[in-house]
């Protein structure tokens, strides 16, 4: 069911965009109560594809094409019982480039939904191009959020009543029971999804190994700032006000994040440190072996287990001969602080990434002579280009809530992204090309992610080879930073660098190892035991095209991945919560391979 429309000669304006939209829903509602695949074929165009964040199986799945669309969504609609279809109150279609982008409500058994649409113009109407489905909340177990915030305070006569402070410091320190659910780390993942977990009523405690929240950004390099905008950066439940900086700086989120910790009541435990970890298949419960800030080793008992650390563990130092005698000064990036330490000093700078770009520039504006060896190759976008080309829906002038804006960056599959990806990166370079064209001129070598997905698709495969430029390459591009290129460092002497081509770098008095991190899961996987003998990655891709093991059920039970990007996790956060709940109320087992144990 579509409607016809002639708006061949203008823009299809947002009030000619609504009727066009309702009838759609119409269409939709209609098709799925009857279940005739032609009519609800009608509504989709022959390349449409469709991703479902749990609203009919509780789990992601996505679909390409029409042919796979339709047959697949008919299934899931009648075995989860979906229906309610309505538009939605809360956000108006937007019509962009002739495309209607569109939100409409649902439900499934147990859940509320949203849906985002993208109607095309195809033949005599409009037509679904992009469908995402995606959960909302859990029917009998709401958020206790707006209506349902906690009081507080409550009036009258409480016999015995307590104090929140003490209330807080009860529930922080566990004296009593278990938590139901264990975060390991403090970062962006880690209290994103505690504060989703809190906001179900779910018993949850993080520990980290760092003093204070937000250490893990503080001992950073002190130039670092994020580089993604205000617009899209805060994590769940709470927005960053209108004078916050474009681009925060390190500290300032750092304070950030402890300030959410708190303002959430997210129970935390610092200091701590992580020992092992044992799954008992019969009562669906962790031993979970922890060190205490004060050296004493206590055990925990929760039925949950959230590896919140991110993607990358200890910093990787490669092997170099003489580096224990070196007479200068050398550090990894990870503890590297100031360029204006090195004024007047030659340095050098090993790894061409976004960290070994930053500190090579950090350094040259201090007035150090600065060499960034580059050994393999590097994707370079151009800050201008990386915000123009894959920041679209966060901007100052947002037509959308982040809420909503979320739902939509995450509304192709995976192969869809990476071919959108690919064409980006071309746009990208090809703006970028005179910046580009010089960096080769002086030797510097290009790469363009993996199979030429940019930035996304090195994340995706756990590589961090690529530079987001503001200003770096052009001191590269025109000497100002003098460039090593293709070789590594075989040897050291006194302050002297040896190449692997034999030739050298004399007086260097600072050596900056920009050379990533280990991957985060190989440093955790050999203290869990038999419960990692099932993971074979977190992150990057699993067989069937959405995230292995992350952020959805992993293939061990009470196992929980959660790491990306700050919008990744206020996203993604969602879904990894809901579940829980759904798991902790009964909805879902523990096991879906031993639905009647726990």
């Amino acid at each position: 069911m579509t409607q016809t429309v002639d708006h061949a000669s203008r823009e299809l304006t947002a009030r000619e965009a609504e009727p066009i939209f309702a009838s759609w829903v119409t269409g939709l509602a209609a098709a799925v109560r009857s279940g005739s695949e032609t009519a609800l074929a009608e509504l989709f165009t022959e390349e449409a594809s469709w991703r479902d964040f749990m609203a009919f199986l509780w789990d992601f799945h996505h679909t390409v094409g029409r042919d796979e669309t339709v047959p697949r969504l008919l299934e899931l609609a009648k075995t989860w019982q979906a229906a309610d279809f309505a538009v939605s109150q809360e956000q108006a279609p937007v019509v962009t480039d002739g495309a209607i982008n569109a939100f409409f409500d649902f439900t499934t058994k147990d859940r509320h939904d949203r849906g985002y649409v993208m109607l095309v113009a195809d033949g005599e109407g409009y037509r679904a191009q992009i469908l995402q489905t995606q959960v909302i909340g859990l029917q009998d177990h709401p958020e206790l959020i707006r209506h349902r915030r906690r009081e507080g305070k409550v009036y009258g006569v409480v016999p015995g009543r307590t104090r929140w402070t003490d209330d807080r410091e009860k529930e922080a320190s566990f004296a009593d029971a278990d938590p139901t659910v264990l975060v390991l780390g403090a970062g962006h993942n880690g209290l994103s999804i505690a504060a989703r977990l809190g906001a179900l009523d779910v018993s949850t405690l993080v520990i980290d190994k760092e003093a204070r929240v937000g250490d893990q950004w503080r001992k950073r390099y002190a130039s670092l700032a994020l580089h993604s905008t205000v617009f899209g950066d805060h994590l769940p439940y709470m927005p960053l006000p209108p004078n916050w900086p474009a681009h925060t700086p390190k500290d300032k989120f750092a304070d950030w994040l402890e300030s959410y910790a708190k303002l959430m009541d997210i129970n935390i435990w610092h200091s701590t440190t992580f020992l092992s970890g044992h799954y008992d298949d019969e009562t669906q419960r962790w031993t979970i072996q922890i060190r205490r800030e004060d050296g004493a080793i206590q055990e925990l008992h929760p039925r949950h287990f959230v590896v919140a650390g991110g993607m990358f563990g200890a910093p990787k130092i490669p092997p170099i001969k003489g580096l224990d005698s070196y007479e200068g000064i050398w550090s990894h990036s990870d503890e590297f602080q100031n360029g204006a330490d090195f004024a007047g000093k030659k340095t050098l700078v090993i790894g061409a990434g976004v960290s070994g770009h930053e500190l090579a520039h950090d350094l040259f504006e201090h007035g150090a002579d600065v060499t960034l060896l580059q050994r393999s190759a590097t994707y370079v976008v151009t800050y201008e280009s990386y915000h123009r080309f894959w920041s679209t829906l966060f901007t100052e002038y947002m037509p959308y809530t982040p809420d909503f804006a979320d739902q939509m960056t995450y509304s192709l599959p995976n192969q869809r992204v990476d071919e959108l990806n690919k064409r980006l990166v071309k746009e990208a370079a090809a703006a970028d090309r005179p910046l580009l064209d010089q960096l080769e001129a002086q030797g510097f070598k290009l790469e363009w992610g993996p199979d030429g997905t940019g930035i996304i698709g090195a994340h995706m495969s756990g590589r961090d080879a690529y530079q987001i430029n503001i200003g770096a390459s052009e001191l590269i591009a025109d000497g100002r930073v003098h460039l090593k290129q293709g070789v590594e460092v075989a040897e050291i002497q006194g302050k002297k660098v040896i190449y692997t081509d034999g030739t050298t770098l004399d007086d260097v008095e600072l050596i900056v190892f920009a050379t990533g991190y280990h991957q985060f899961w190989g440093h955790l996987q050999p203290v869990l035991g038999k419960a990692a003998e099932k993971i074979d990655k977190a992150y990057g891709r699993a067989a069937d095209g959405e995230y292995a093991n992350t952020w959805r059920r992993s293939a061990q039970p009470g196992l929980w991945f959660g790491t990306g990007f700050i919008r990744m996790a206020r996203f993604y956060t969602r879904f990894m919560a809901l579940l829980i709940k759904a798991i902790e109320e009964g909805i879902e087992p523990v096991d879906p391979e031993k639905p009647t144990a726990g």
